[in-house]
């Protein structure tokens, strides 16, 4: 490459980050993809190499990754029929040609099906969900996905997806040949470590003495009905555990303690709706095992998150999850609250067991680094776009 050479101009769309207040915060609110998002662009301006980026969002975006260098922000107005209009691509592709850009990426799900070929486009896909269990899903979000997730990835010049598993079940449907896919695995972030615990966050919680601990959306999909079923099994042994959950809410999430047969775990379960990332740290660092019975993952990152806080983990054994977990974790049917209370139990009554799941998801998380994440997907931008500047040389 000539040393006159522009550098690689990259739009991300960051339409799929969504912020929330929490605690004087300034938080993400989406869960897994939101964190993809937020945490691909900061390693990615953290690389140390000449790429300028553009990152499009409708509204105003507070995050500290809107002000960095090298980093230009378009905020469109906000506004539903200007939400639509973006799925159209109308707005993108006048930024795109004013700006130069040399390829879009669309981080969440879907995109780039109306731009004209001139301008090159990646997708990442999480995970098909929408289309396998559309019954957990809103019925826009499925018709959005039959509709548009085909002519989207048959525009795309790549698709990149967190797990082997997503790419099997892309090429299985016929959505996307295996070439064309790139496996490129989420990582954690370096706050998630074993820590101190503080009676403040004890009280202002109203923790349980000893509970499991899941993390997630608050959906249907994330099977929190099953944990309660599982934490009753527990009890029944003589396993005084109670369970907190952590989450936003999410579509059509009832809370499980309604039905009749499971209120009188009231006293023994937390839900919480809103959690600062130092608490939600502490939460971690304070629970007996991490539950993760979820029907179906694109990537899980918590389960990392937690092998990161040394907490054992006990997740699904469906979709990436295994996958993701490895030997680090106990896999469990995510139909069988029997099934998870035995490994639950096994957890909680076995320290060689435990030493062994904490020392073992330590090491896996460690396998796990969003520079990493961010390199490769820098590699993806410079093979898409041709002579495009060298992937600059860095550490994992």
């Amino acid at each position: 490459m000539s040393s006159t050479a522009r550098p690689l101009r990259i739009g991300v769309v960051t339409l799929g980050l969504k912020e929330e207040d929490a605690g004087g915060e300034v938080n993400i609110a989406n869960g897994g993809v939101g964190v993809y998002i937020y945490q691909l662009i900061k390693h990615l301006q953290g690389l140390g190499d000449a790429t300028e980026y553009t990152l499009i969002r409708p509204g105003h975006g507070r995050l500290d990754i809107y002000r960095q260098a090298r980093t230009e922000t378009v905020f469109l107005p906000l506004s539903p029929v200007r939400n639509a209009l973006a799925y159209a691509d109308l707005n993108l592709r006048r930024i795109a040609v004013e700006r130069r850009l040399d390829l879009l990426h669309y981080p969440n799900q879907f995109g780039g099906a109306f731009l004209p070929r001139t301008v090159r486009r990646v997708v990442t896909v999480h995970d098909l969900t929408p289309l396998l269990y559309p019954r957990y899903h809103p019925w826009r979000r499925v018709l959005g996905y039959r509709v548009l997730l085909r002519p989207s990835l048959r525009a795309a010049d790549h698709i990149i997806v967190p797990a082997a598993a997503t790419a099997a079940d892309l090429v299985a449907r016929r959505l996307a040949p295996r070439e064309k896919i790139s496996v490129i695995p989420q990582g954690v972030d370096e706050r998630f470590r074993p820590g101190v615990c503080s009676e403040a966050v004890a009280r202002r919680y109203d923790l349980p003495a000893r509970f499991v601990l899941t993390v997630g959306v608050l959906e249907p999909r994330k099977n929190h009905a099953l944990l309660l079923q599982a934490i009753e099994r527990l009890q029944r042994r003589g396993e005084p555990i109670g369970l907190v959950i952590v989450g936003r809410p999410g579509w059509h999430w009832r809370d499980p303690l309604d039905d009749p047969a499971l209120a009188h775990l009231r006293p023994w379960v937390r839900v919480l709706r809103a959690v600062p990332d130092q608490d939600l740290v502490e939460l971690y660092n304070r629970a007996e095992a991490f539950a993760y019975p979820s029907l179906y993952e694109g990537f899980g990152l918590p389960i990392l998150e937690a092998m990161a806080c040394g907490v054992p983990v006990v997740a699904s054994s469906s979709s990436a999850l295994p996958e993701v977990a490895g030997p680090a974790a106990l896999l469990a049917d995510p139909t069988d609250a029997d099934d998870f209370a035995a490994q639950l139990f096994a957890v909680l009554r076995g320290p060689a067991l435990r030493h062994r799941l904490i020392a073992a998801g330590h090491e896996r998380a460690r396998a796990y680094s969003w520079r990493r994440t961010a390199e490769r997907t820098l590699a993806i931008y410079q093979r898409v776009c041709p002579g495009s500047p060298p992937r600059p040389s860095a550490a994992a």
